[in-house]
């Protein structure tokens, strides 16, 4: 065999094994990477707050509904007593609650034409918001 038609044969296979070890090193660098990010993504994990669940989130949604009745009912309370021309609170029969207060259990404590104190109930009977004036 001629030197040029071996170095033809062993070119080949040289050029072969420097490609193995570029994909072995490029392999090896993504493997880094990859597992880098991981831990990464890991850490994030473990820094943000935990998910919230169906029960926390239903928590705070009767809680915020409550509080929205409350603020909207001592509105309307006011709004009567700056209308009427004795500057009373209306009596129980004459009270119309907003519609933020529709399915609400709304306990009062006092409700006279010179006050008010009342408490947003939720289903459990424990208040969730309360309200009194003035």
């Amino acid at each position: 065999m001629t030197p040029r038609a071996a170095l033809l044969l062993f070119l080949p296979a040289l050029l072969s094994a420097c490609q193995d070890q570029q994909a072995r090193q490029q392999n090896a660098e993504l493997g880094r990477r990859v597992a880098a990010l991981e831990a990464e993504v890991k850490a994030l994990r473990a820094e943000r707050p935990h998910t919230l669940t169906v029960d926390a989130v239903t928590t705070v949604t009767v809680r915020a509904a409550a509080q929205n009745c409350a603020l909207e009912l001592a509105r309307t309370l006011e709004q009567y007593r700056q209308d009427s021309l004795e500057h009373r609170y209306p009596s129980r029969t004459e009270m119309e609650f907003p519609d933020a207060c529709k399915n609400q259990n709304v306990n009062w404590q006092n409700l006279s034409h010179q006050a008010y104190d009342f408490q947003v109930l939720g289903q459990d009977g424990k208040p969730l918001a309360k309200q009194a004036g003035p």
